[in-house]
């Protein structure tokens, strides 16, 4: 007796289900290229709305698109305007292409060089809302090390990272976002005291740089530099930081701000000028 074999009924379907889960990815990763070619286009930031018409996406999809975008460092939301700005993490992408700093490769080799300096943890970051994001980490070498993960986000307004690039806005200017801060941040965290982010801002202001005594990280420390303008073809600012053991870095902190200093006039250009004590705008 010769048994007939039977056609596998689900075969179809899942077959299916993975073309159209493909397609899906597909025409995601499609619509974030574009997003970024539209932005390359406009050269400002702009509003969902004007995506929606130039693009012809959906205004929901758009939207989920530019929050995810947001939330992974390529995109910064400015609430005054309610619109969508690329960060420098984009830039960062085609480092090895060529054209500014950051294009050039120079602020990838400036990254190198401290970390063979000094075996610790080197970080660069830029602003996005409230918040610093790591958008490029070169890890420590040395057995004792701050692991920071790409993409991590700290305040503003209360991280090493952070006052050096606020360094340059008025007192009135970082007060807001201190109470921004406050009032969006979830009850668990701590809030912010704007009198001592100021005197960290004051300190950075003398100095150039800024030390951070486990601000975020208990044990950890940090010294952090704002890079020159030229240092991106955006004109969001970044900085640079040596991460490690609070100890180490606070015994190091003089040598530390030496070899950033040198290697951020060699690299990128001059020396990074201080912002003047209690400038307004």
């Amino acid at each position: 007796m010769t048994r007939r074999s039977t056609p596998a009924k689900s075969a179809a379907p899942l077959a299916s289900d993975a073309m159209q889960d493909a397609a899906a990815g597909v025409k995601s990763a499609v619509r974030v290229m574009q997003v970024f070619e539209f932005f390359d286009k406009l050269q400002r930031d702009a509003r969902v709305s004007e995506l929606v018409e130039y693009l012809g996406f959906p205004q929901s999809s758009t939207s989920a698109l530019l929050k995810s975008l947001v939330q992974t460092g390529y995109l910064e939301y400015l609430p005054s305007t309610r619109s969508y700005i690329p960060t420098p993490r984009v830039a960062l992408l085609g480092s090895w292409i060529g054209g500014s700093p950051i294009r050039d490769g120079s602020v990838g080799r400036l990254m190198d060089e401290l970390s063979a300096e000094t075996g610790e943890t080197i970080v660069l970051a830029c602003s996005n809302g409230i918040y610093a994001k790591y958008i490029h980490v070169v890890e420590a070498t040395n057995l004792m090390r701050m692991h920071v993960p790409i993409g991590s986000q700290r305040f503003l307004a209360w991280s090493a990272v952070g006052i050096p690039l606020i360094g340059d806005m008025s007192d009135d200017e970082i007060r807001l976002l201190v109470k921004r801060t406050n009032a969006e941040t979830p009850s668990r965290h701590k809030a912010v005291d704007v009198n001592q982010t100021l005197a960290y801002v004051e300190q950075f202001r003398k100095r150039g740089y800024f030390f951070s005594p486990g601000l975020v990280t208990p044990g950890a420390g940090m010294i952090c530099m704002r890079l020159p303008a030229n240092a991106s073809t955006s004109d969001r600012p970044l900085a640079i930081g040596i991460g490690g053991l609070r100890e180490t870095i606070e015994k190091q902190q003089a040598r530390f701000a030496r070899l950033l200093r040198d290697a951020i006039a060699r690299y990128i250009g001059p020396e990074p000028v201080k912002p003047a004590p209690g400038k307004k705008r």
